[in-house]
């Protein structure tokens, strides 16, 4: 029962599209003898690679836990008996009163219990280092909820009932 799931899917798109469109000009610039220009496309594509590698990366819940891999190479593991927290947030943190503004909702998996100043902090300098995330879904969350028994938390997730 191995599901895999793409951290997102439209920012992985549109980054991997705007990386092979300035590296397809900066090709072309260097042909005809445009450096200048050249060198700005090239910033602008390596700009672009880390947006691409992090939301690319691909998240597989398995039996024995949840793992992180871009490619071929796993990235983080966690087995569910190391994972303390599931939970799913909003990134829109300052609409707090209005529950129509979550802004979007993210899963995410954590070693460690968080408190709402530790959720906080992990939506402001989204996207976290040591915690696996991925968009939110009910058949992704469904997913992770089977093989996860203790309750799911929310942060700024707006009327979300899960």
């Amino acid at each position: 029962m191995k599901k895999k799931y793409r951290i997102d899917t439209l920012k992985a798109s549109v980054s991997t599209a705007t990386v092979l469109f300035c590296f397809t000009i900066f090709v072309s610039l260097i042909i005809i003898h445009r450096f200048g220009s050249a060198a700005v496309f090239f910033l602008i594509g390596l700009i672009f690679i880390r947006p691409m590698l992090i939301y690319g990366t691909t998240i597989s819940v398995e039996a024995s836990g949840i793992r992180s891999f871009f490619l071929w190479k796993t990235l983080k593991f966690l087995s569910w008996e190391e994972i303390t927290e599931v939970g799913v947030a909003g990134t829109r943190i300052f609409h707090k009163k209005d529950t129509k503004k979550t802004g979007t909702l993210y899963i995410y998996i954590s070693k460690v219990a968080l408190t709402d100043e530790d959720r906080f902090n992990m939506m402001l300098n989204f996207p976290p280092k040591d915690i696996i995330f991925l968009t939110y879904s009910k058949q992704r969350l469904d997913a992770i909820q089977m093989l996860f028994s203790n309750k799911i938390q929310t942060y700024n997730a707006g009327d979300l009932h899960i």
